[in-house]
């Protein structure tokens, strides 16, 4: 069969076997990228909500800790004596300073997340998929027969 003609002539082993293996690889592949396309799906999916989470949580914390730290200043101010408010209540500042910086740090190192779902984990399957095809592709060259002119022997060697 060529171009989907049939020649009435049968096809030689090798352009059969391949064939079949040509077709075998293509399932492959195409099976291999519908599950990675659904991988992608379920990375792209956990990482939204994860940075949802991320934003709602740090909004929720922005607008307590202000809270807290507006209570807590005019409290302050009113409970102390004059002679040490101003002592006190720049003692008070700075720890909210320090506070401020050590979640900042903590929130950076939270960011990257590996977890499965994740636009890592992601990606480092990708990379293992197409490892493992260029290994498998690199085989099939190796282990390809050789061109027919080799194959052939001249009539007077047989002999």
């Amino acid at each position: 069969m060529i171009n989907g003609v049939d020649t009435g002539q049968p096809m030689p082993a090798d352009e059969e076997e391949d064939s079949g293996s040509a077709r075998a690889l293509t399932l492959h592949l195409l099976r291999m990228l519908e599950t990675r396309m659904d991988a992608a799906g379920i990375a792209l999916h956990a990482e939204v909500q994860s940075f949802s989470a991320r934003l709602q949580l740090r909004l929720l914390a922005a607008g307590a800790l202000f809270i807290a730290i507006w209570g807590g200043i005019v409290l302050l101010a009113i409970a102390l004596p004059p002679n040490l408010r101003i002592p006190v209540l720049s003692g008070v500042v700075v720890a909210f300073v320090i506070g401020a910086v050590w979640a900042q740090v903590a929130a950076k190192h939270k960011v990257s997340s590996q977890d499965i779902g994740s636009m890592t984990w992601f990606l480092d399957s990708l990379k293992l998929d197409l490892e493992v095809l260029s290994r498998s592709l690199g085989k099939s060259r190796t282990q390809a027969p050789p061109p027919a002119e080799q194959r052939s022997q001249p009539d007077d060697l047989a002999a």
